[in-house]
């Protein structure tokens, strides 16, 4: 088979840059373009740790034309850029397909855009073609669906999340109201500094912030429903935690006396056989994920109570490694190519 042709529309962002080194690991996929808005020259100029990989440059090149010469092209960029350009990009080329690391076709319901999001959606008609892409939660069968070309990436607190509770879900266990604290690192802001999310702000220090009024939510309890959860109800309170990588996540939810190995039997019977699931015996570490595309779980049930704790990396399994992982789907790679790898440790 021959290699892929990829291009990455917006490569200075922690998202891009961490896309861009899974693909270059990739043993069946060729990187030709990674473009930027306020960046030119050398890409191993920007993120010193990629030099000496890769001679690529940044360019201003408009994602229309990648698609024209591309098999894939990857949104990296802020939210809301895809929604305006993705119906132009899949006209023009019948065979490019796209996958979305922002908000943008996350949700099927337009009119979920302004609450959570701030802004009317200016493509709704797309919502219904993108598949949501959560490979372990339901999102493998949306993504291998004959004709899809159109792939919606997770958000990071709503990966971490979902994972901790789509078992519960499937298996009937999730009628109550899902009690969720997430801890994230610094990187999941972004590249850009801003009040109360530059790491300075953020170091030997930990804080909430939008309890229960956070945009994941919506994603959240979208894939909950679509498991069979009837109408879910999250109480999700996000913090912001003094590390750079990383998502901690703690899911309580009241599954009823005599239900705690059912409970249990739930997650090992979803996750038992998913390649980058790993169980911890009692409540995972975030070093343990960092660097990797891989989801640690712990679960503890005890009086009638189910508490599910998640770990994964916010720029890896919570971003770009799922992104490399629905592309192996879109094309019917091996879905752990250029995956299988360890964290650093420490």
């Amino acid at each position: 088979m021959r290699r892929l042709r990829a291009a990455i529309v917006g490569g200075t962002g922690y998202g891009g840059m961490e896309l861009l080194r899974y693909l270059l690991d990739h043993p069946s996929v060729d990187v030709t373009a990674i473009t930027s808005r306020t960046e030119k020259g050398s890409v191993g100029e920007v993120h010193p740790h990629l030099r000496g990989l890769t001679d690529l440059q940044f360019t201003a090149g408009k994602a229309v034309d990648l698609a024209r010469e591309n098999d894939v092209v990857f949104f990296a960029a802020p939210h809301g850029v895809a929604a305006k350009e993705v119906a132009a990009v899949l006209a023009a080329s019948p065979t490019v397909r796209v996958v979305d690391l922002s908000g943008d076709f996350r949700l099927k319901d337009a009119g979920l855009y302004p609450t959570a999001y701030g802004w009317p959606h200016p493509a709704p008609d797309g919502l219904a073609a993108a598949a949501y892409g959560l490979p372990e939660c339901g999102g493998r069968a949306a993504v291998t669906a004959p004709g899809c070309r159109l792939v919606a990436n997770p958000g990071c607190h709503a990966s971490a999340t979902i994972l901790s509770l789509w078992p519960l879900a499937r298996a009937g266990l999730l009628s109550a109201r899902a009690h969720v604290v997430s801890v994230t690192g610094s990187s999941g802001s972004g590249a850009e500094p801003k009040k109360g999310t530059h790491h300075p702000e953020r170091f030997s220090n930990f804080k909430a912030y939008k309890p229960l009024e956070h945009q994941h939510v919506f994603e959240i309890e979208q894939t909950l429903r679509a498991a069979g959860a009837g109408e879910p109800r999250v109480a999700f309170v996000p913090c912001s935690g003094p590390f750079s990588r990383g998502i901690a996540t703690m899911a309580v939810v009241e599954v009823g006396a005599g239900r705690e190995e059912a409970a249990k039997e739930a997650f090992r019977a979803a996750y038992g056989r998913e390649p980058f699931v790993r169980f911890v015996p009692d409540a995972p570490e975030v070093r343990a994920v960092a660097g990797t595309n891989f989801v640690d779980v712990g679960v503890t049930a005890k009086d009638g109570a189910v508490c599910a704790t998640v770990a994964i990396d916010n720029l890896g399994k919570g971003m770009a490694g799922t992104a490399v992982q629905n592309m192996n789907l879109l094309f019917g790679l091996p879905e752990t190519a250029g995956l299988r790898r360890a964290g650093a440790g420490l």
